[in-house]
């Protein structure tokens, strides 16, 4: 028997976590379920670690007001550690996912002329010439031809290689602002009313504000150059390295110092299970690497590997890092 001060490895906690994803699968087999209580069986740390591992679920699944998933396993004891912070961390971050991010993205496809899911990418001839790569969850909607040549890029990221017509000028309106260009390739990005810009070839001019509260004001982007604008006006320009720009049309996402935070934000447009970064500390730690996105992505692995970060499966949909 173990008396109350001892503590079971971070690894045997991993184990438990892991069955517990398996166990809850579509594809788990009465073998699976015997091997587990094979595995339960061996010590009283291991029936301790599964216990935490199913406190922690039902106590979210509760929170979320969804019953918890029971699984048929031997009587077993209650965790000493709840691990509050990641229960914390995590219901915000499930309910804003909720509650806030999906709202807008529904409206947004109600008004659009293309759309991507969740993951997916797609390209898409415009009647011009003009060829339009949008990246996931990405909503674009079609100027009226008395408007022009052009596009609104409602929310998420597309990449343009833009027809040549000098005298009619192709427009991708976005926030409260708008990318011009005769004929050149370039990439943008708009989401939480943010929008940024790279200029991957050629040159594009940058128009943003025309209301009493924004004055107007206007850049001109040459290849390799990138800017970002949004509510409070246009910022200066930047220097873009021209091949990491859209990256992501081959599956590709690099990061350059951003903040652990921010890489998590950008996993989640890809990633098939919504990532919950539940470290209070580390949060802003800067990142930069190159990671694969998309069908059979070991990107999740090799980013827990490298920084040191657990991963507790909720869900099929939802995990959280800790």
């Amino acid at each position: 028997m173990r008396n109350n001060n001892d503590h079971f490895s971070g690894d045997l906690f991993d184990q438990a976590n892991e069955w517990y994803h398996r166990l809850h699968g579509d594809s788990v087999t009465e073998a699976d379920r015997r091997a587990f209580c094979e595995w339960c069986a061996q010590s009283p740390d291991h029936e301790a670690a599964w216990e935490e591992v199913q406190t922690f679920a039902a106590d979210i699944r509760m929170t979320l007001a969804r019953p918890p998933v029971q699984a048929t396993v031997p009587s077993l004891r209650r965790a000493r550690r709840l691990r509050q912070s990641v229960l914390a961390i995590g219901m915000a971050a499930i309910a804003l996912m909720v509650f806030v991010q999906m709202p807008s993205s529904w409206m947004d496809r109600f008004r659009a002329d293309y759309l991507t899911g969740h993951g997916e990418r797609r390209t898409i001839a415009l009647a011009d010439g003009t060829t339009v790569i949008l990246d996931t969850d990405t909503a674009l909607k079609l100027l009226p031809e008395s408007d022009g040549r052009g596009v609104t890029l409602l929310h998420g990221e597309a990449w343009f290689a833009v027809h040549h017509d000098a005298q009619h000028p192709f427009r991708v309106l976005s926030g409260n602002g708008r990318i011009t260009d005769v004929g050149t390739r370039f990439d943008v990005r708009h989401l939480d009313q943010t929008t940024t810009v790279a200029v991957q070839e050629g040159i594009v001019d940058v128009s943003v504000g025309s209301s009493s509260t924004l004055p107007p004001d206007h850049l001109r982007l040459n290849i390799g150059q990138g800017v970002t604008y949004g509510p409070r006006g246009l910022g200066g320009a930047q220097e873009v390295d021209p091949s990491t720009i859209a990256s992501w049309r081959t599956g590709t996402l690099v990061f350059q110092q951003r903040p652990l935070r921010e890489v998590i934000a950008e996993l989640n447009r890809y990633e098939g299970s919504h990532l919950v970064l539940a470290a209070f500390s580390g949060r802003d730690r800067p990142i930069s690497g190159t990671f694969m996105v998309g069908t059979g992505s070991k990107t999740l692995p090799a980013l827990q590997e490298a920084l040191g970060l657990r991963g507790l499966h909720l869900t099929p949909w939802v995990t959280v890092l800790y």
